[in-house]
């Protein structure tokens, strides 16, 4: 029973580390696709 319960606890850490990770690189895109914007303004008008 033991082993049973140390796999559940195993599976469900790297489950939740996985879907952190997720979240973390979709916010990171999400601020990067925001950003962008100003970005290339300034590399258009520094390239100009």
């Amino acid at each position: 029973m033991n082993h049973v319960v140390l796999h559940d606890v195993r599976a469900s850490f790297f489950l939740m580390v996985g879907l952190a990770m997720l979240a973390f690189i979709c916010a990171v895109a999400a601020l990067s696709t925001v950003m962008r914007p100003a970005r290339w303004a300034d590399r258009k008008s520094s390239q100009l």
